[in-house]
């Protein structure tokens, strides 16, 4: 499951966003449109930050996979309450990072540019749906990277990206990853 499947959901429920809000979806198109081609270097994607955010704020409201497992190997205290050495504590990813703590509900891409425009690299490194300290995601920056290139290239090829379906039927559905289901979208080729 690990990179193309979790790559692809994540663009997956980007554009679902990107259908919802028109506004954004503009905003990003017009980042890839200053650029005037594909990406293709580094440099290329330094110079998309609202895209990368788009991907970043999807990937904290629909995180690939539903929870993390942890294996306690000292006594904590979670919440208050005592956890035994041994014990599994599960953090369920979607409910955490829809709290007033975690971001809240609503799709703000803004919140990952820095004062100067950059990515918030930070805050990315602290994105709890990559996981955390030594077991964190070791392909977070292939991930967002490849994310990155691939929302860039449907926004520079196409254009009229909207929803085909009834946005109310759009549910996420579960198994060890989340995908956008009932989830159907048109574009149109640019003539570019």
């Amino acid at each position: 499951v690990a990179g193309s499947d979790t790559t692809a959901l994540s663009v997956s429920w980007c554009l679902y966003y990107l259908c919802l809000y028109p506004g954004v979806q503009a905003r990003a198109r017009a980042e890839v449109d200053l650029l005037g081609h594909d990406p293709r270097t580094s440099d290329d994607l330094g110079n998309l930050p609202f895209i990368t955010c788009c991907l970043l704020e999807t990937i904290r409201l629909q995180p690939a996979f539903v929870a993390l497992g942890h294996h306690a190997t000292t006594e904590v205290s979670v919440g208050g309450k005592k956890v035994a050495p041994g014990t599994t504590v599960v953090t369920l990813l979607r409910k955490h990072l829809r709290t007033a703590a975690g971001g809240g509900s609503l799709f703000k891409p803004d919140r990952w540019l820095s004062p100067d425009g950059s990515v918030d690299r930070a805050r990315v490194r602290d994105l709890l749906s990559f996981g955390a300290g030594p077991r964190q995601c070791p392909g977070v920056d292939t991930g967002v990277t490849a994310g990155t290139v691939l929302l860039a290239t449907i926004l520079w090829h196409f254009e009229d990206i909207k929803h085909n379906s009834d946005i109310s039927e759009v549910r996420g559905r579960s198994t060890l990853s989340t995908w956008p289901d009932k989830l159907t979208i048109s574009m149109s080729p640019r003539k570019i």
